[in-house]
């Protein structure tokens, strides 16, 4: 194996890790929140199985969870005095949306039965 393949095989391996491990203990009842800033894509499962999404109540906590998520995957600094950048006011939206529209789906699931 030629050192340049190795380089590539090695790059290929770290890259996929994370991607692996983040969905390893995913279940039906997770909601992952997906944040892609610049070529960098980051990711985290919300498990929304200790709540009750046919209540108002689970619905409000499952999307303060997804909320904190969002602005961790991100890279929302508390605390900052700075103010949002594009880059980051973009990611957060991306974010909400495709989190938001597979806890939808959970919801509409639990209040069916």
């Amino acid at each position: 194996m030629t050192r340049k393949t190795l380089v590539a095989l090695t790059a290929a391996i770290t890259l996929a890790l994370p991607a692996a491990n983040a969905f390893a203990g995913i279940n039906d009842m997770d909601v992952v929140v997906d944040g892609r800033t610049g070529m960098e894509t980051r990711s985290i499962a919300v498990s929304m199985a200790d709540l009750n999404l046919a209540s108002t109540h689970g619905v409000r906590m499952a999307d303060s969870r997804i909320t904190k998520a969002a602005k961790k995957v991100c890279g929302w600094m508390s605390g900052s005095i700075l103010p949002a950048t594009p880059d980051y006011r973009a990611c957060f939206g991306e974010a909400l949306d495709g989190a938001r529209s597979d806890l939808d789906t959970l919801i509409q699931a639990q209040r069916q039965g």
